[in-house]
């Protein structure tokens, strides 16, 4: 299976903000987890997505947005936040894809 494509800055802030609405819930890391699986029979599995090691995928990002109510566009502004150089603008178009593929040996 071919390796995934990575860019730090933006896997860095998306879990800094994920952490951030746990903690803002109050509630336990675990807690969410279980409140979600007696919820909905799946799990939430935030402990994977506040480290830095993987991914998200669109549908687990909308999943942890509707948990947490909060806007796909509003978690995005928070990830913007957290990471400036995640806002676009055009003198820095495509720098941190192609670094990311550099690194990933492409």
């Amino acid at each position: 299976m071919r390796k995934q494509t990575k860019i730090p800055e933006l896997t860095d802030a998306i879990s800094e903000v994920i952490k951030d609405l746990y903690k803002e819930s109050g509630k336990a890391l675990l807690d969410v987890n279980n409140e979600y699986f007696s919820e909905f029979g799946k799990n939430l599995a935030l402990e994977r997505y506040t480290s830095t090691d993987h991914n998200i995928t669109c549908s687990k990002l909308f999943a942890i947005c509707d948990y947490f109510e909060i806007s796909l566009s509003e978690f995005f502004k928070r990830v913007e936040e957290k990471n400036k150089l995640l806002k676009f603008r055009k003198d820095r178009k495509g720098v941190l894809v192609k670094k990311a593929y550099k690194d990933l040996g492409n």
